[in-house]
């Protein structure tokens, strides 16, 4: 999920438009410390109680950004470059790394890094790093409109765009948090030497975090990992919230298992993941969930049995024709030659039920849709039963 993509650009621009309005701003910088270093701590202890490293260090990051580059009577100088050259450069290792937890040997990898860094920067206020002198002032006399050198500039950019890369690719919260939480950082330390702008967009960055952290545990909860789809726990809500009139569709992936032994997991897994794309766009304002193992479920709302079988028969058929590609090999339903590999037809068994006659109840209306799905396997697969 990238559901931060809008949040993140709104909270940044709500610190912007705080900043235009001059009686607004200066209603807001008395408590603007308060609340971003409040909504970082906030973004720290949330990752930490659930264990995402990623995020966690990332909040330490801009914590300790938001506090150098905040103080008061605050001049750039090469420890500061330093700093704002290394800054993008973390949110990229944060964000390129897998999640596994803080209390490991990563967790523990990214910690030291981060303490590692910190020496560092000590280092570049020595008027003896010449060399990274000259690299951190490369085309620093270029840049009139901001206090960064080329090399910090380029460091955000590059970095930036990365995220965007996995943004687009990975799809999910943590990404979409660090992308936005960057741009705040640099929003935050392009205003040094005024405090309280500075704050309001740290205290933006903070938020953002804070929401990837929860929006990444709702996904945990209730989505799933490999489809993408809502899970059975959604799934389970959504039956109590049904009313009235309503119709629950029961797919199952014909002959799951043998497909599992003959190609892979990796391979049953693509199946999977293809299958649920093609659920995810029934027509008829059905929605879909990965009920468990190779059976799904979809939901219905304000529309009868008869209503949604048109839907689900288009959508069994586009299953049945489409092409697909296994391990690397394309398979269409066609022998292309002697050598070529074995065809391969995915089709689904579906199952329909709703809410009238004796199926009062959502636990009741998904007994017969099972029951549905057991006649369609009765009847040869791929088809749709009521």
């Amino acid at each position: 999920m990238i559901s931060l993509v809008l949040p993140g650009a709104v909270l940044l621009f709500v610190a912007w438009a705080i900043h235009q309005e001059q009686s607004v701003r200066e209603a807001a910088v008395r408590y603007a410390a308060f609340i971003c270093f409040g909504t970082l701590a906030s973004s720290t202890l949330l990752s930490w109680y659930h264990n995402y490293a990623r995020v966690l260090c990332a909040s330490v990051v801009a914590t300790l950004a938001i506090w150098t580059f905040g103080q008061p009577n605050f001049q750039p100088g090469m420890m500061e470059s330093a700093m704002a050259f290394l800054i993008p450069l973390n949110f990229a290792l944060f964000a390129a790394t897998k999640e596994h937890g803080f209390m490991t040997l990563e967790g523990a990898f990214k910690a030291g890094l981060i303490a590692v860094q910190i020496l560092l920067v000590e280092l570049a206020g020595d008027s003896s790093s010449a060399t990274l002198h000259t690299f951190l002032r490369f085309g620093e006399h270029s840049l009139s409109w901001t206090w960064m050198s080329w090399s910090v500039v380029l460091s955000f950019t590059a970095v930036a765009c990365f995220l965007v890369v996995l943004v687009c690719l990975r799809r999910t919260s943590v990404e979409a948090g660090l992308f936005w939480a960057l741009m705040g950082v640099l929003a935050a330390i392009g205003h040094v030497g005024d405090p309280g702008t500075l704050y309001l967009f740290g205290s933006a960055v903070g938020l953002v975090l804070s929401f990837a952290v929860l929006e990444h545990g709702f996904d945990m909860a209730y989505r799933d990992e490999l489809t993408g789809l809502p899970g059975r726990r959604a799934f389970n809500e959504v039956l109590q919230q049904l009313r009235r009139r309503y119709t629950i569709a029961m797919c199952d992936v014909d002959n799951f298992k043998s497909f599992n032994d003959t190609y892979g997991h990796d391979a049953g897994d693509q199946i999977l993941k293809t299958v649920a794309s093609m659920l995810f766009g029934v027509k008829g304002g059905g929605r879909a969930f990965r009920y468990g193992g190779e059976e799904f479920a979809l939901v219905f709302n304000g529309r009868s049995a008869e209503e949604v079988q048109p839907f689900l028969e288009s959508m069994r058929d586009a299953i049945a024709e489409m092409g697909l590609v296994l391990n690397g090999r394309a398979h269409t339903g066609k022998a292309k030659g002697p050598d070529a590999e074995p065809s391969l037809r995915i089709t689904v068994s579906i199952g329909v039920a709703d809410s009238s006659g004796n199926h009062v109840r959502p636990e009741v209306v998904l007994e017969a849709a099972d029951a549905a799905l057991y006649r369609a396997k009765e009847a040869g697969k791929n088809c749709v039963r009521q």
